[in-house]
């Protein structure tokens, strides 16, 4: 979670002081510019640790941004979307399709002893085990959803030291911005 601490809020105050509402637009700029990074950086860090392309994530991910304004100085990014099938992030099998080895992580991958790559008639390509031993039926294999990615520790404590530092770093830009006469 980020945020503004008392004392930088009531410098801001004590600053903008003589302009009308200057006070709570600095800290929505700030705070808005802080929530556009998360969505940024998040993307970036889930390409460190997880063995996914970003278009892959971007399609899967359904990311939400609540922005702040002068009226509420709070705002949100949240993270939902659907699993993303095992043969999108690494994947290696031999020509036969068979031996399929797959990796979610970066620097770790597992080898599904019965499974194997399946081209489907509607075009979806995907990694599939069968769930008895008739050729029927089979399951095809899941890799993490984007919010579950999201979610890492290491992918959250990096978000949140990089939007912090932008908005300690932003508010000393919307006070200069404010005082200067733009954003009135």
């Amino acid at each position: 979670m980020i945020g503004i601490s008392e004392e930088s809020l009531k410098r801001v105050e004590r600053i903008l002081a003589s302009v009308p509402g200057g006070a709570e637009k600095a800290l929505a700029g700030a705070m808005n510019r802080g929530l556009s990074r998360i969505r940024t950086e998040s993307k970036r860090q889930v390409r460190e640790v997880y063995a996914v392309q970003s278009s892959v994530f971007s399609s899967a991910a359904n990311i939400r941004l609540g922005k702040a304004n002068t009226g509420n100085l709070s705002g949100y990014v949240s993270f939902s979307g659907y699993k993303i099938p095992l043969y999108k992030f690494r994947v290696t099998s031999d020509s036969a399709g068979k031996h399929v080895r797959a990796a979610v992580k970066k620097g770790g991958d597992t080898e599904f002893r019965h499974a194997f790559v399946a081209h489907m008639r509607n075009g979806h390509t995907g990694i599939f085990e069968r769930k008895t031993s008739e050729r029927f039926p089979i399951e095809e294999k899941m890799g993490l959803a984007a919010a579950q990615m999201v979610k890492n520790e290491k992918i959250v404590s990096a978000v949140e030291k990089d939007a912090q530092e932008l908005v300690s770093r932003r508010l000393e830009h919307e006070i200069e911005r404010i005082l200067n006469g733009y954003g009135r």
